[in-house]
């Protein structure tokens, strides 16, 4: 929503008019640095799909896939605002830390990581769920 003339996007609906499928939930998300860009997961409970979303061109990126992700548990922006990382699991007890750059508009996966360490990773988030 845009705060100073409330005008607001439903994220689900414009992904299904874009022909989107299985747009159940918005599982993850986080405000890029440039505070004008939002990247997101979405999808149902057997399938997770990313995009960004930039709310000024009002236009999505979708991101390649990895592998075929359950579930997108982080989303993490570097200072940079040019790429980002995410968790993701495949199968659903398997994580595996992700990296996006959003020049080259490669995905790479970095490493396989346990629970503990996905669970260090929620420190780092700006906006943690409450």
């Amino acid at each position: 929503m845009n705060l100073k003339t409330g005008n607001y996007t439903i994220i689900n609906e414009r992904l299904e008019t874009a022909g989107k499928q299985n747009v159940e939930t918005i599982s993850s998300y986080n405000w890029s640095p440039k505070e004008d860009i939002i990247a997101f997961s979405y999808g149902n409970t057997e399938k997770s799909t990313l995009a960004i979303y930039d709310t000024k061109k009002d236009r999505f990126v979708y991101l390649p896939r990895a592998t075929n992700y359950i579930s997108t548990g982080l989303i993490l922006w570097h200072k940079n605002g040019k790429s980002m990382d995410y968790i993701s699991a495949y199968p659903s007890d398997k994580w595996i830390l992700f990296r996006y750059d959003t020049g080259s508009k490669k995905v790479k996966p970095v490493k396989r990581i346990t629970k503990k360490e996905f669970q260090q990773w929620f420190k780092l988030d700006k906006y943690p769920a409450k």
